[in-house]
């Protein structure tokens, strides 16, 4: 739990129910709608909120995932969301193929660099490690210098990096 000073409550960090769904919505729209502003062939994100919203629930049912939320009171203030993946490149050892995944996290702007995406990764590592792996990945758009600075700070290093081109048919 992070404590922060008399005018701010206490997060905790939560599993997702069934009832905060529309909350979930809301984040990954958000997610959506920021990383638009720097790929901006990205879909908006009210088309792809409810869809995506399915998805992310699909998929960690159907990959012993999870879902956790961080919350201020009674105010969902962010989530983080991560499943078990298995890597397909044939040049890792077998024993480096099973790992942890986080798919996506967001935090409020009033919540931001105040500790609670450390949080939400903190815990989504060790209930993961729980399930078994003993490597986590996420990622991000490199236009999200934020994203990547939390995830530095909390010992993540580039595992892989994929660049991009528009190509012209001239």
């Amino acid at each position: 739990m992070i404590t922060r000073p008399a005018t701010q409550q206490a997060v905790r960090i939560e599993p997702f129910q069934q009832q905060d769904t529309a909350a979930l919505v809301i984040f990954v729209e958000a997610i959506q709608d920021y990383e638009r502003l720097s790929v901006p062939e990205l879909k908006p994100g009210s088309e792809i909120g409810s869809s995506y919203t399915d998805l992310l629930m699909r998929t960690v049912a159907e990959r012993s995932g999870l879902i956790l939320l961080a919350k201020a009171g009674e105010q969902t203030i962010g989530f983080a969301c991560a499943w078990i993946d298995e890597d397909d490149d044939p040049l890792l050892r077998d024993n480096a193929r099973h790992h942890a995944y986080v798919s996506d996290i967001f935090v409020t702007d009033n919540w931001r660099r105040k500790g609670v995406a450390r949080a939400l990764l903190q815990a989504i590592e060790n209930k993961m490690h729980e399930r078994g792996c003993r490597r986590i990945r996420v990622c991000s758009k490199a236009a999200n210098i934020a994203a990547l600075t939390c995830y530095e700070a909390a010992g993540y290093r580039p595992y892989e990096v994929i660049f991009s081109k528009a190509i012209d048919g001239g």
